[in-house]
């Protein structure tokens, strides 16, 4: 095989392969639309924001996240795609705080995960609150 042939191999194994490995229950998130990715968190991240943030949290989020933030809560039991990991610190590097703040408020894919939006349950600065909350443990 000459080296343009193999480099093309090698281009297009991933594309072949990633069919195969990928699994049903794979997380679908969706994208936040681009004015909500351009969102700068616009709540100071101070020690009362945390509390509060981490009392919401709790009570709303912990029991599929995890206390940790792991994606192991309690009630993950039986579901087939399991809560996002926030403590995977590569992971949440490439979420913007845009996209964190749209999934609290309008909630995930709903024909595969249990997520959703707290809109009408929490106001704007409580779902930033839990942005910066979420953020903590990938520290």
């Amino acid at each position: 095989m000459n080296t343009i042939h193999a480099g093309i191999a090698l281009l297009f194994t991933p594309l072949v392969l990633w069919p195969v490995t990928s699994s049903a229950t794979d997380r679908k998130t969706p994208t936040a639309p681009h004015e909500f990715l351009m969102k700068t968190n616009p709540v100071a991240a101070t020690a009362d924001t945390l509390q509060e943030a981490k009392s919401l949290y709790e009570n709303r989020c912990s029991k599929c996240h995890g206390t940790s933030g792991n994606g192991k809560g309690s009630a993950t039991k039986d579901l087939e795609v399991k809560p996002r990991n926030y403590t995977d610190k590569a992971l949440m590097e490439t979420i913007p705080d845009g996209q964190l703040f749209w999934i609290i408020c309008y909630g995930s894919d709903p024909e595969a995960t249990e997520m959703a939006g707290y809109k009408k349950k929490l106001s704007e600065e409580q779902m930033w609150s839990l942005v910066h909350y979420i953020r903590s443990f990938a520290r």
